[in-house]
């Protein structure tokens, strides 16, 4: 049996009920998904409490179904349990990774906080002079 997490355990066990203990991912990592190699899109076959060599024991994670609009992953503890979903630690890597990626390539935000303009000044102007006086 898989312990549930010490902090909002409640929810987490609603979202793995909901969830029959099996990942929800869709391919939202990037993976198929596809037992039979059939090139269709199925659901993860990892399950709360399977053995795999390469992690151990695995533990569903609850996270939130739109990562984007709802803030960070930690932030999964504050939300119903009905804007959760259940994820094996293979596919919630896979979609921090293709957020992460998503991010990099997004162009910087150029708006400054403050109108800078008045803030400027010429290098060879007095006022610059002035204030390395003072």
């Amino acid at each position: 049996m898989i312990r549930p997490p010490l902090v909002g355990a409640a929810i987490w066990n609603t979202v793995m009920k909901r969830a029959n203990d099996r990942c929800e991912c869709q391919g939202a990592c990037g993976k198929k998904h596809d037992p039979e190699r059939k090139r269709v899109q199925g659901r993860c076959e990892m399950t709360n409490g399977k053995r795999v060599t390469k992690r151990g024991v695995i533990t569903l994670i609850a996270t939130p179904r739109d990562p984007i609009n709802e803030g960070d992953f930690a932030t999964a503890a504050s939300l119903p349990p009905s804007r959760l979903i259940a994820f094996c630690p293979d596919c919630y890597d896979g979609v921090r990774r293709i957020l992460k990626r998503a991010e990099k390539q997004m162009q910087p935000q150029m708006d400054e906080l403050f109108p800078v303009e008045e803030f400027r000044v010429d290098p060879s102007s007095k006022k610059q002079a002035d204030v390395g006086a003072a």
